[in-house]
C-alpha cells in the first residue's frame, strides 16, 4: 500500500532513514525539521502496518528515496507515476535507486543522462594533510548574494548540463538568498569577487553534506578550491564526526581535489536526469 506521508509517520521513518545516515542525510534532515505533513511530495510504502520505504519528490521534481525490503519498489515507482510533479533528477545510493529505476521506467523514457556519482566521505579520526597555506574563507553575506546566485547557476550548467535557474528564476533567487541568509554558503574573495563557493547542506547527527562546490574559471588550477574545502572540513568536523559530498565519477579535477583533503570515496549514487 501507498500513502502519502504525515506528521504521525515521524518517528517510523526517522527509523527507516537513520539505520543508514551517512546515505539518507538529505531525507533525514528534512524529515527532523518537520517536513512530514508540511512538505509536499512525501510518500510511503506500507505492508501490515510497517513503513517499508519512502519517497520525496519535491516541487522541482527532485527525487530521493529509501526502502528496507524490496517490496517496497513497486509502490514507490507507483506513486512516482502518480505524482502531479513528475521525477525529474532521481539520486540516491545506487543500490536503492537502481531496483526503483527498473521499477519505474517505461519504455521510451530516455534519460538525459545517467550517472554513477562517488561519495566521498572523511571522518574526524581520518588522517588529513596538514594546512600549511591556509585561505581566506568567510561565510556569505547578503551582499554577495547576487554572485552566488550567478555562480551557482553557473555550476548547474557545468554539472548537470540544465539551467536550474530558467526552470523557476524567482524562486531560484529566493532560495539561495535564504541560504545566504541562514549561513549556509561559504566564500573565498580575492580582489573583490567571489573566487570560490561551497554550500553546506543537510546534516544529522553523524554528517554534514556540502554541495555547491564552483571555483571561477580565473581561479582554476591554483589550488583555491582545496585550500577552502580543507579549512571548511576542518571547522565542521568540529560539529559531526563527518562531512561527505559527492560528484561526478567523470569529474578527475574535482576528484582529485577532494582526494587532496582527505576525502576517500565509500559508496555510489546513481542519478537519471528527466528531461
Amino acid at each position: 500500500m501507498i500513502r502519502p506521508l504525515g506528521r504521525a509517520d515521524t518517528a517510523e521513518a526517522l527509523a527507516l532513514l537513520s539505520a543508514r545516515p551517512l546515505q539518507n542525510v538529505y531525507l533525514e534532515y528534512l524529515v527532523r525539521l518537520g517536513a512530514l505533513g508540511a512538505l509536499p511530495g512525501f510518500h510511503g510504502a506500507f505492508a501490515d502496518g510497517h513503513l517499508l520505504g519512502m519517497i520525496l519528490i519535491s516541487g522541482t521534481g527532485g527525487t530521493a528515496l529509501e526502502a528496507r525490503d524490496p517490496a517496497a519498489f513497486p509502490d514507490l515507482a507507483s506513486a512516482a507515476r502518480d505524482s502531479v510533479v513528475a521525477p525529474r533528477h532521481i539520486v540516491g545510493p545506487e543500490e536503492i535507486t537502481t531496483p526503483f529505476w527498473d521499477a519505474y521506467a517505461v519504455p521510451g523514457l530516455a534519460p538525459l543522462w545517467d550517472r554513477r556519482e562517488p561519495v566521498y566521505v572523511i571522518e574526524r579520526t581520518d588522517p588529513r594533510p596538514p594546512r600549511a597555506d591556509r585561505v581566506a574563507l568567510a561565510q556569505a553575506t547578503e551582499a554577495d548574494t547576487a554572485s552566488v546566485v550567478e555562480n551557482s547557476a553557473r555550476q548547474y550548467v557545468e554539472d548537470l548540463k540544465v539551467d536550474r535557474r530558467a526552470q523557476d528564476p524567482a524562486g531560484f533567487h529566493a532560495r539561495h538568498a535564504a541560504e545566504v541568509r541562514d549561513g549556509r554558503w561559504w566564500v573565498v574573495r580575492e580582489r573583490g569577487r567571489i573566487a570560490f563557493q561551497v554550500h553546506v547542506g543537510p546534516e544529522n547527527a553523524q554528517v554534514v553534506q556540502l554541495g555547491g562546490v564552483f571555483t571561477a574559471p580565473e581561479a582554476r588550477g591554483r589550488g583555491v578550491a582545496t585550500r577552502a574545502i580543507g579549512a571548511l572540513v576542518d571547522r565542521l568536523l568540529e560539529r559531526r564526526p563527518a562531512v561527505s559530498l559527492f560528484c561526478d565519477a567523470e569529474n578527475a579535477p574535482a576528484r582529485r581535489t577532494y582526494e587532496k583533503v582527505g576525502f576517500r570515496p565509500r559508496f555510489f549514487y546513481r542519478s537519471w536526469l528527466l528531461g
